[in-house]
């Protein structure tokens, strides 16, 4: 394998690998969020019922100066609930900026890529994940097919041009003219096959600038 495909071969795996890390971000940042919410929520409600029972004429001095108490503790439980909530926030607010083209690397790419990610942005973060893994998929498949394909092309290329020379050195020791003629078609051969190799390395070419760029 040529260093150029190894390097494209390198660049998908890194691809693939920071998208992954980012979704799995997002997904651990916005499970966490929801359930520091939740947590926050549920001290808030224990804080309004021990303030009611610190409120309320119906209960002893003893269990209303607990209720003040208990409300106290509850309502800073609750705040710093609230900030967990407000990090993980963030953490997940960056991990969708790498998934959605907002981090600084990617906004140091040309405008026509920026173009390009601020149209993906108006889409449900699940569905540019799977269209960006999808996209990637379906180049490396073009890039590989493409690939096979111009070495098999090449191959049979070579093997005409072996025969055609050899043809070519018969028909000159021998005067031959039926290996003249067959040198003639193992030619023609060599050029159609390298014409066909042509083709699947522009198509591998177009697969990697997709892949790369």
């Amino acid at each position: 394998m040529s260093t150029e495909n190894k390097g494209i071969i390198e660049s998908v795996t890194d691809y693939v690998a920071e998208t992954a890390q980012a979704v799995g971000d997002w997904a651990g940042a916005a499970s966490a969020e929801a359930k520091h919410k939740t947590k926050a929520e549920g001290h808030r409600e224990a804080r309004d019922a021990e303030w009611s029972k610190a409120k309320s004429s119906n209960e002893s001095l003893v269990d209303r100066a607990e209720g003040v108490g208990k409300a106290a503790k509850h309502e800073a439980k609750s705040l710093s609930q609230d900030a967990k909530k407000q990090k993980e926030s963030e953490k997940r607010e960056h991990a969708k900026n790498k998934l959605t083209g907002d981090d600084a690397k990617s906004q140091a790419k040309d405008a026509k890529e920026n173009a390009k990610d601020s149209v993906t942005q108006d889409k449900p973060i699940t569905e540019q994940v799977s269209d960006y893994i999808n996209e990637t998929v379906e180049a490396v498949g073009d890039w590989m097919s493409a690939t096979s394909k111009e070495a098999q092309h090449k191959t049979k290329e070579e093997a005409h041009k072996a025969d055609r020379k050899a043809n070519w050195k018969a028909a000159k020791e021998d005067n031959s003219l039926s290996n003249a003629g067959s040198a003639v078609s193992e030619g023609t051969k060599e050029l159609k096959e390298g014409a066909k190799k042509e083709y699947y390395d522009q198509k591998a070419d177009n697969a990697s600038d997709r892949l790369t760029n």
